[in-house]
């Protein structure tokens, strides 16, 4: 059983095309400033954070490509399992540095390079402390170590990102970020889907999507501590979950 069952996602879907939710949500995104890239792909190294309403937008996005489905889904595993033991790209980033979802690219990826850089790079030395203290707590509970390469990972603040109408502040962030909310909050008080209510990233959504929380978690452990049932493991794990 999922996480996420697969029947609230679809019931949830129709209920956000009905209620224009998704219309509402490009709305917002096209409030968003715009900017120079130089499409180097360097940012594009993590499960960024995303709010359901997104979560939503995506899956319904893949549901009618179903190469691009399974490709996806296939990196989404990928990308969770091997998690603590290496570092990976953002499973929707292409060997071209190109993103295979842009249209419905989340929030956070449409803001990064928005930043103030004073902003960015206390942010990132917090990320990375936590991470620190996150392995810590991994080796005394299960045993194993996170990968350095993986708790030091950084992605640095973008130099060469050119923003049209000046940098935003973090309280400029945080009110795109509270207007997302409020269309999430429409699918749970109006209890149209009943998932627990926590933070999580794409790649995390989208394994809620295939796997109990604890299941998906505990094989993840379990194979960061034996790494070479890894390739063998997620391989069947695709065979059955990836339809």
């Amino acid at each position: 059983m999922a996480s996420i069952n697969n029947t609230d996602i679809i019931k949830s879907i129709n209920y956000a095309k009905k209620n224009q939710l998704f219309e509402k949500l490009n709305n917002i995104y096209d409030t968003l400033p715009k900017g120079k890239c130089t499409g180097c792909g360097n940012c594009c190294m993590e499960s960024v954070g995303i709010n359901l309403i997104e979560f939503l937008n995506i899956y319904n996005y893949l549901q009618d490509k179903e190469e691009l489905r399974k490709k996806s889904l296939e990196r989404i595993m990928d990308y969770y399992f091997m998690e603590f033991m290496e570092k990976k790209s953002c499973p929707f980033k292409d060997e071209n540095n190109m993103c295979l979802i842009y249209e419905v690219r989340p929030l956070n990826c449409r803001l990064f390079g928005h930043w103030k850089k004073e902003d960015y790079n206390k942010n990132l030395k917090d990320v990375t402390q936590k991470n620190q203290q996150y392995k810590s707590i991994m080796k005394g509970k299960y045993g194993f170590d996170i990968s350095d390469e993986v708790v030091n990972y950084k992605i640095k603040y973008c130099e060469d990102f050119i923003p049209d109408k000046g940098y935003l502040s973090k309280s400029e962030r945080l009110s795109f970020a509270d207007n997302l909310m409020v269309l999430d909050s429409r699918l749970f008080t109006k209890g149209v889907i009943d998932i627990e209510f926590r933070d999580r990233g794409i790649v995390e959504y989208f394994i809620d999507s295939l796997l109990h929380q604890n299941i998906s978690y505990n094989i993840k452990v379990r194979i960061s501590k034996e790494h070479k049932i890894a390739k063998r493991t997620i391989g069947r794990l695709k065979r059955m979950l990836i339809k």
